[in-house]
Formats: structure tokens, C-alpha cells, sequence
């Protein structure tokens, strides 16, 4: 079975369990780890798209996710790159907009892993040792804003956050400081988003 197969199994299943927890009469028995929104990113150096879960914590302080990110040939230019990522948001602070909305500057940072064939935790055999650093691992640091908006009439959807972000990864900044031909302009990205209350 394919890697999206078996995403898609998992997405499905997150949508049930988080509505099956959320009936009236199974609120207060709520297992920990029935996550609190369901999030989807467009780009962010997390893949083109990617989907996942996460969970509100300590007293909405920290938002944490797990995260699954896909890149498809055309955008690649080689192979499908698949992406697992656990991603961190820290809101700075918020403040009311108005009835049933508050914004919040954030930042944070993302740890990825790709799975796929483009690249490697130890150095493949055909490459002189030294030659090439692992890849397989990248870490992602960003900035941004999100409007929360609660849907107090709604039946399925408790609320939404819409979020801008800009950030870059590990290596894109290692090369701005060794290499005078890559600019600071060159190696920020930008990704918006949205999370899905339940």
C-alpha cells in the first residue's frame, strides 16, 4: 500500500475519533491523545501541501502537531518527496478583534524528516566518506500571524485559525553566512494555513 493510502486512512481516522469524542455524552471521558484541530499548510518548507493533527497545551501556549507533507514530481522536478514533520507554534500574545476573533503574532519552529528517495540519514557507498552531510533531517524556524475565529452556531466547527507565516530552514541560513553568492532575500519562504476545532 502506498504512503498516501495509508495517510489517508489516518486523516479519516482522526476526523472520526475527533467527532466520535466530541459527542455530548463522551466529552468529559476524552482520551489525551484525541488531538484538538486538524491543520492544513499550504508550502512553509514542510512539503507543497501537507496535513496533520495537533494539540493545544499548556493552557494554549504551545500548539504542537505532527505533520505529513508531500511535494508531487512537477513541483520536485525528480522524485515525489514525502515529508514527516512535528511542528511547534508559540503565540506571542493575543488580542480581541471584535465579536468571536483574536489575532496573535506567532513564531516557532519544525522539525522534518523526509522518507522518501531524495535523501539520506548516513552517507550512501557510492560517495567518498565526508563528501556529502546527512539530509534526510531539516530544521525550520518562522514568524507570523493568526486570526482565530469561533463558530459558536456551528454544529461540526468550534472555531478556525488562519495563519501567514515566513520562515526558512537550517541550511538555507548556513549558506547565506558561507556563501556570498545567496542573499538573505533568497532563502525565505512563505506558507499559509488553517486549523480546524472540533
Amino acid at each position: 500500500m502506498r504512503i498516501k493510502n495509508i495517510f489517508s486512512v489516518f486523516v479519516v481516522l482522526l476526523f472520526f475519533i475527533k467527532s466520535y469524542a466530541q459527542e455530548p455524552n463522551l466529552v468529559k471521558d476524552k482520551s489525551w491523545y484525541v488531538p484538538d484541530y486538524v491543520k492544513v499548510q499550504f508550502a512553509g518548507n514542510i512539503g507543497l501541501a501537507s496535513v496533520g493533527a495537533g494539540y493545544q497545551l499548556f493552557n494554549k501556549v504551545l500548539y504542537t502537531e505532527l505533520l505529513y507533507g508531500f511535494v508531487p514530481e512537477s513541483v520536485s522536478k525528480s522524485d515525489e518527496i514525502h515529508l514527516i514533520t512535528i511542528k511547534n507554534t508559540f503565540p506571542v500574545f493575543r488580542k480581541e478583534l471584535g465579536k468571536n476573533f483574536t489575532i496573535s503574532p506567532i513564531a516557532g519552529f519544525a522539525t522534518t524528516y523526509e522518507i522518501g528517495t531524495n535523501s539520506f540519514t548516513t552517507l550512501p557507498n557510492i560517495y567518498p566518506e565526508g563528501y556529502y552531510v546527512p539530509n534526510a533531517f531539516h530544521f525550520t524556524l518562522f514568524g507570523g500571524a493568526m486570526v482565530h475565529k469561533d463558530f459558536k452556531d456551528s454544529k461540526m466547527i468550534k472555531g478556525a485559525d488562519f495563519y501567514f507565516e515566513v520562515g526558512t530552514v537550517e541550511t538555507y541560513l548556513w549558506y547565506v553566512i558561507t556563501s556570498k553568492e545567496v542573499s538573505t532575500s533568497d532563502v525565505f519562504s512563505t506558507s499559509i494555513g488553517v486549523n480546524f476545532y472540533f
